[in-house]
């Protein structure tokens, strides 16, 4: 735009808020922004006229007048617009006067800097002090509870502390790009959704992709929406793509966060160059930020590790160094094989263990050497506990060893990797809500009566039999193992009716690809299928199957016949799970359901039925009332990924041919127990089929004794043994097909003692990578947490007054509903003008949407009724009072005049200031090259040093603060008229300044008492000790961190990432070293006139 002129009062895009134009050259102009009367001219920024927009102030808005006679500065209210300028309305004034533009000055955005200002100006409004302070107050707290991560406040999951620690640990730091490797259950979706969440909270237009598999897409995106609620961003971008489309990634470059659920499926690669591998790189190689769940063992095979570590960093772990990389993989296994033997019940093993780990660490190690002599103190010269030496010290040491090695010579620094047993044993340790699993039992047997179930059991053995008699009669007993694979899948397809295993049959004779996809069949079992040359004895196998398998009556009879097994179970269960596994006999039994029971709730979770039906099965299931029987049946879609444990009864009507697959299926409903589910105490109860006479005959019986006895899958989760499994499993399918079913029995023995060898093998690695010790930062957030939400009436409290129409509040209207049992306060944004500046309630009601107005202080009521916003920090309408209670001057500055009746003599007038003290992020964030790193660094500090208020008071003139407690009480009691307070407003304040004798001295004596108190703020409150126990405990930490830092420098042939982290314990030293100077700043200025009772005289 043209016509600007010096005095103008503007904004343009990306500005800090409202300036006045201080200088004109040509095509731009110089924007001033000001903070306050002692900084008229906080920064200056030369804009180009265009982007410039002139504003009309709105009635109400706060102006700062200068009187050009006095030079004396007087804040006062915009009235109305008169020609040129405004008239305004001044303290202690009858009328309101007309003052040009350019001699009106209007705060920009930013906090107030300083209230005393304010205050010294006029500016004071005690009516509201007493609402915004409690609400200040709360903020502040909710800060410090969180350590300024207000995603872990205002996302609607419970509060649990490995997935509170590991969201923190990656949100506190300015390089975000880790790996979430919890074992399976334990909530990495969780945490990823806190990370994500702040990430919008931090920067509201960010950029966002979530890569999951196609069967998890609508399970991601409502709980994105219903426990974290991405939809409070519209400027945002957060798109949920799927693994099975890498070609649409591209679009996606460059993102702020990258997330990638299962990303252990995406890296099974041997060259790089594989897709979807190389488009996963891109993606993830582009982004700035990059979180990868996967639940990979720590004894995975060296690629996978390699895989998803190049994604992390690709400089550090290259696959051209692929030969160097196993090496070192090699070389961190003998060390965890030394490590196991830290036990201190086994005393005569320490010193050999210790002098074996000693040879493979770097001579460096300090802290190594430290601990190690610490353990070996303990030990008399017969390697036993030394007399009067307490067990328990012994084992503390040697734990401290164990957690220095874990530290610092795990593979990678960012890899979180939280054991599902330590999770559950600490768990029941805590005084927090415990973290509970659904559990497992073994399965019940159904007996089913149907011929045709019998065929396709008695089909499999003839297949059998037929290919290992032909093996054996042409003299190629040796090539049964390559059939092996083909008797697995079988057996996984027979059970129920005759269609899935016929089109097995049909594909790996005929390579019909329309039978493949009848049948299910993943990429590895059509290979599987096709492999082996084919027999002629097979064909005869098919065409006896396909001539029983007959019409479609034959298929109904044996639908009905599986029904009629399971009817019980449904009508016993409220919500009742049947997995169906692959092929397309989930979809023909819920018709046959449907069809059979018109009126009963039977949802079908299948391919076929697609994502989005399934996902509304899924949520229809869920949601089954009290006395409703719901019934979900699911293919193999439900069993990656998905939320069920809800369940109260499983079906299993076929098993998988793969242990770790039927474990993904298990893990669906043995899942941590969330606030839908507590009541659920105990385990889902199992059902498995079963032919009238029970036994172990046919494969699928052999098969199903193995999962129970050989694996023990329903005992406990198996997640952490999976790649030993799939090691394991090509010889138990041998052995089947050499003996038939009584060779899976024979094998029961063989396959518990190669899990015992790998569990051993899994805990020894484990001690390496798993999380020992906490990280620099000493308090637990998790636990502070905790205490918030057990007084949440607090700032339900601090909310309600500060909105209210009394109270001093700002006027905003608001009604209580009860939504599904959840009271809910909802706020009339659309028909309030609340008393908050103009031009920020205008940006409150374009930012706040009225679905984000409504919501709940209580977060057990919030889980109880999915979808209900929290409001807490984080939530988009409490940051919008949040920003004005420290951007809005109202209410920041009160001058009052309180009654003492034993007061005689002249009013006696107080100075109060209530100051925060935060730790000083300003020299770490100098040494970080990454302009995202402020809100990282400001977590890390309040973290060591939580955010806190302190206030002083002093008597006007005086130099020493107030410590009296009776007097401090009577000082800090609530503005009440009903005692005789009363406020100075501006027809009372000239009384005030009188007092002081005028305005000049009045403003001299403020900031002089906000001197005096500042200076003896350290002596007069306990900031001192608090910054010092915060010093104290950090720097402690700090020095192990240090030598551990160290260590890892000089560990090249064990780790590759050491320098990152002697820049992280540099970062956080200087975070140290400004808690002995932290940021201490005005939030809010009082003067308190202390008066006695007038003397009234009266005339004759």
């Amino acid at each position: 735009m043209t016509g600007l002129h010096a005095g103008n009062i503007v904004v343009f895009a990306g500005g800090p808020g409202m300036g006045h134009v201080g200088g004109v050259d040509r095509d731009r102009v110089r924007v001033d922004f000001f903070e306050s009367t002692a900084e008229p001219v906080a920064d200056s920024m030369w804009v180009p006229t265009a982007d410039c927009r002139r504003i009309r102030l709105e009635s109400e808005t706060r102006v700062y007048w200068r009187n050009p006679d006095t030079g004396a500065w007087l804040a006062g209210r915009v009235k109305g617009p008169t020609g040129g300028g405004y008239f305004v309305q001044f303290p202690n004034t009858k009328y309101d006067f007309p003052i040009p533009e350019d001699q009106l000055r209007v705060r920009w955005d930013r906090p107030v800097e300083n209230p005393v200002t304010v205050l010294a100006a006029g500016g004071s409004e005690s009516a509201y002090r007493d609402a915004r302070l409690p609400m200040l107050n709360d903020l502040i707290h909710q800060r410090a509870a969180c350590a300024s991560a207000f995603a872990l406040l205002s996302s609607a999951a419970e509060v649990y502390p490995h997935q509170v620690n590991g969201a923190l640990r990656i949100l506190s730091d300015p390089v975000r790009r880790y790996l979430l490797a919890d074992e399976v259950g334990l909530g990495k979706t969780i945490q990823a959704g806190y990370v994500i969440r702040q990430t919008l909270i931090d920067e509201p237009r960010s950029s966002i992709a979530v890569l999951v598999p196609e069967a998890l897409r609508h399970q991601w995106k409502r709980e994105l929406v219903e426990k974290f609620f991405i939809d409070d961003f519209p400027g945002a971008r957060v798109q949920v793509l799927t693994h099975e489309a890498p070609e649409r990634w591209a679009a996606h470059l460059h993102c702020d966060l990258v997330v990638v659920d299962e990303a252990h499926q995406l890296v099974q690669v041997r060259d790089p160059d594989e897709s979807p591998y190389r488009e996963l790189c891109a993606v993830a190689h582009s982004a700035s930020g990059l979180l990868l769940l996967s639940a990979t063992p720590v004894t995975s095979h060296y690629t996978t590790h390699l895989g998803l570590l190049h994604l992390l960093d690709p400089k550090l772990y290259r696959w051209t160094d692929q030969a160097a990389f196993q090496v070192r993989y090699e070389l961190r296994a003998t060390l965890a094989d030394h490590v196991y033997g830290l036990d201190s019940e086994y005393t005569y093993l320490l010193p050999t263990s210790i002098e074996q780990i000693r040879a493979i660490l770097p001579t460096g190690d300090q802290r190594f050497a430290e601990l190690s002599e610490q353990v070996l103190s303990l030990l008399d010269e017969n390697d036993e506990l030394a007399e009067a030496v307490d067990g328990r010290e012994l084992a503390r040491r040697v734990e401290a060893l164990r957690a220095h090695i874990s530290e610092v010579y795990r593979l990678h620094r960012r890899v979180i990797r939280n054991r599902r047993n330590r999770v559950l044993s600490s768990a029941s340790d805590s005084e927090m809500l415990p973290f509970e699993v659904r559990g497992r039992r073994k399965p019940e047997c159904l007996h089913v009566r149907s011929g045709i179930r019998d065929e396709t059991h008695a089909a499999v053995l003839a297949w059998w039999e037929a290919v290992r008699d032909a093996l054996l009669d042409s003299g190629s007993g040796d090539q049964q193992s390559a059939y092996a694979p083909i008797l697995a899948v079988l057996t996984s397809r027979s059970g129920g009716t005759h269609d899935d295993l016929v089109a097995a049959l049909r594909y790996r004779i005929v390579r019909d690809e329309e039978a493949a996809r009848t049948a299910g069949l993943s990429a590895w079992e059509r290979q599987a299928l096709a492999g082996p040359p084919l027999l002629a004895t097979e064909q005869a196998v098919l065409e006896r199957l396909r001539h029983s398998q007959g019409d479609g009556e034959n298929s109904k009879s044996a639908l009905d016949a599986l029904i009629n097994a399971a009817l019980p179970v449904f009508k016993a269960h409220q919500r009742t799970v049947v997995f169906c596994g692959p092929g397309g006999l989930a979809a023909h039994l819920a018709d046959t359901l449907r069809a059979r029971f018109p009126n009963a709730d039977v949802g079908e979770h299948t391919h076929q039925a697609g994502s989005r039906a399934a996902d509304r099965a899924l949520s229809d299931w869920s949601s089954a009332s009290r006395g409703q029987r719901a019934v979900l049946v699911a293919d193999d879609s439900a069993e990656d990924g998905l939320n069920l444990q809800l369940a109260d009864a499983v079906v299993h009507l076929r098993l998988p041919w793969s242990p770790n697959q039927f474990e993904q299926r298990l893990g669906r409903v043995d899942r941590y127990r969330g606030a839908a589910s507590a009541s659920q105490s105990s385990p889902a109860r199992q059902f498995r089929l079963s032919g009238e006479e029970g036994g172990e005959d046919t494969f699928t019986d052999a098969w199903a004794a193995m999962l129970q006895h050989g694996y023990g899958i329903f005992d406990d989760s198996v997640s952490t043994l999976q790649d030993a499994i799939a090691e394991g499993l090509p010889s138990v399918w041998t052995r089947a097909f050499e003996e038939g079913p009584e060779g899976l029995a024979a094998a029961t023995v063989q396959v518990q003692a190669e899990l015992r060898t790998a569990r051993e093998a899994i805990d020894k690695m484990d001690l390496l990578e798993s999380i020992h010790e906490a990280s620099l930062d000493s308090r637990d957030i998790a636990h502070s947490l905790d205490s918030y939400e057990q007084n949440w009436r607090v700032t339900k409290r601090a909310v309600e007054r500060y909105t209210s129409t009394d109270q001093g509040g700002i006027k905003l209207r608001r009604q209580t509903r009860t939504v599904r049992s959840c009271e809910r306060l909802e706020f009339g944004l659309a028909d309030s003008l609340p008393l908050i500046d103009p031009r920020h309630w205008q940006h409150i009601r374009r930012r706040v949407t009225p679905e984000m107005a409504v919501g709940t202080f209580n977060r057990s009521a919030a889980l109880r009724a999915p979808g209900t916003r929290l409001f807490r920090r984080g939530n988009p309408l409490i940051d919008a009072f949040a920003s004005a209670v420290f951007v809005d001057d109202r209410g920041q500055a009160a001058a009052l005049r309180r009654l003492d009746r034993a007061l005689v003599g002249d009013p006696v007038p107080y100075f109060g200031f209530q100051y925060l003290v935060e730790a000083d992020i300003g020299p770490a964030l100098a040494l970080v090259d990454n302009p995202g790193a402020r809100h990282a660094l400001r977590r890390h500090a309040d973290t060591i040093l939580p955010p806190f208020t302190r206030s002083v008071w002093l008597a006007a003139h005086a130099d020493t603060p107030i410590t009296d407690a009776a007097q401090l009480d009577w000082l800090n009691r609530p503005y009440d008229k009903r005692t005789g307070d009363f406020n100075y407003n501006k027809d009372r304040v000239g009384e005030l300044i009188g007092l002081f004798g005028g305005w000049d001295a009045y403003r001299l004596a403020a900031e002089a008492a906000a001197e005096a108190a500042r200076c003896r703020l350290a002596a007069t409150t306990d900031m001192e000790r608090r910054c010092k126990e915060a010093e104290h405990h950090a720097r402690q930490r700090l020095a192990v961190a240090r030598a551990q830092a160290l260590a890892r420098q000089a560990a090249g042939h064990l780790v590759g990432d050491a320098e990152s982290q002697l820049t992280d314990v540099g970062v956080t030293e200087r975070l140290i070293d400004g808690l002995t100077h932290p940021t201490v700043r005005v939030v809010a200025a009082v003067c308190l006139v202390r008066a006695g009772l007038e003397r009234v005289r009266h005339g004759s």
